[in-house]
């Protein structure tokens, strides 16, 4: 899991909220995940597995081509999918005119028009494959300090939160670091849409107020990230970490459906019972271990499928428990939002799901192989596929 320092202005929190799973063994399997292919790709001795982020693009030749972020030598690698070979690499300076301080993220539009996230900033900057700045657009406004915080979100990107084009705009889904004051929770907007052509920059859609309203705590990240995913007729499904349901909303629109989206064996969710300006951080991490929280949600064409992450809590969890140790789940979930069933992979120790897309093999996860030791180092993919359980 990513962490990374804040800037944030804390405020009290008094009120908590809990969040029954109201189908919580109840719910029918019908089909569910199977391990099968593997792919391996070869890294050099500048490259490590886990990157922090990855996009999947096409060649001149229709070739898949996975990029990844190689945060070391800020720059984006590109290795022919299919061949698992190495093609090339745009690396960015840390300073000067094309100065790209802290790479954390990037669209590919073409090798002409890459933009960039640069987290030192908050900003998008236009460049090309040579590395070369042509346009920056600022993601925040020039308020002193940290007061720009309190409206403007912040971007922890992945495979599975990746910025996208999205009806002639770039989409990007950010977050509240920690917790929305009550006075601020119809206010602060998540998801910014960049426009291409006009280069307006606007921002989109609050936290649902029965989830995060009232200064109710949740005083960490992992409670905060909404995972974004577009439905085949273009609805927007936000998986919030704290529900069980996803929610539903429209370009225009800042109000949400709801529909059940949760796991057969995911509890209740608390929030934070503790009234202190600051939670002490072994209060926060031994909470976020206990917990059951919801993650990405993909969507599979190839299937007609929705898959669901989930990290399961670990009920006797302490602050002596490694956060690594949390199970991770994947719920299957029809087109129509209807339970298919879930599989439970196995610990994030192993499976690094923040890595994971969707391919017409199957579903692609990182996958960290604990046995190897031959001194090289391999990013590696394992196919998850759906298969009917039989009656």
């Amino acid at each position: 899991m990513k962490y990374i320092i804040f800037l944030v202005l804390f405020a009290s929190c008094t009120n908590n909220v809990n969040i029954k799973n109201e189908k919580k063994g109840k719910l029918t399997a019908t089909y569910q995940l199977v391990v099968g292919s593997e792919k391996r790709i070869l890294l050099d001795d500048d490259t490590a597995p886990k990157p922090p982020y990855m996009q999947m693009i096409r060649g001149a030749n229709g070739e898949q081509i996975l990029t990844f972020l190689n945060p070391h030598m800020n720059a984006i690698y590109f290795y022919d999918y299919e061949k698992a070979v190495y093609i090339g690499k745009v690396e960015y300076e840390r300073q000067g005119p094309d100065e790209i301080l802290r790479l954390a993220g990037y669209f590919i539009k073409s090798m002409d028009s890459i933009y960039v996230y640069n987290r030192a900033l908050t900003e998008l900057a236009l460049t090309d494959s040579a590395g070369h700045v042509k346009q920056r657009i600022s993601l925040r406004d020039n308020r002193e300090g940290t007061e720009w915080s309190r409206y403007y979100p912040q971007y922890l990107f992945s495979a599975v939160n990746q910025m996208i084009e999205y009806q002639g705009k770039l989409i990007l889904t950010g977050l509240a670091p920690f917790f929305v004051a009550d006075s601020l929770i119809q206010k602060f907007k998540f998801s910014a849409c960049f426009d291409f052509k006009s280069s307006d920059l606007e921002f989109i859609h609050t936290y649902p107020e029965e989830l995060y309203g009232s200064n109710v705590n949740w005083q960490d990240p992992m409670y905060m990230q909404p995972y974004r995913e577009f439905s085949p007729i273009g609805e927007w499904i936000y998986s919030f970490p704290v529900s069980h349901n996803l929610y539903i909303a429209n370009n225009d629109s800042e109000s949400y459906k709801t529909v059940y989206a949760g796991s057969n064996i995911a509890g209740t969710i608390h929030s934070i019972d503790d009234s202190r300006k600051r939670t002490p951080n072994e209060v926060i991490l031994t909470h976020i271990l206990q917990q059951d929280l919801y993650a990405a949600i993909l969507h599979d064409p190839y299937r007609h499928v929705y898959y669901r992450f989930m990290l399961k809590g670990i009920s006797n969890a302490t602050v002596s428990t490694r956060l690594n140790e949390k199970p991770v789940v994947v719920i299957m979930i029809d087109e129509q939002f209807n339970y298919l069933g879930e599989t439970v992979l196995g610990s994030l120790e192993e499976w690094n799901w923040e890595n994971s897309f969707v391919t017409p093999e199957g579903l692609m996860i990182e996958f960290i192989d604990l046995n190897v030791d031959s001194g090289e180092e391999y990013l590696i993919f394992k196919t998850l596929n759906v298969e009917k359980i039989s009656p």
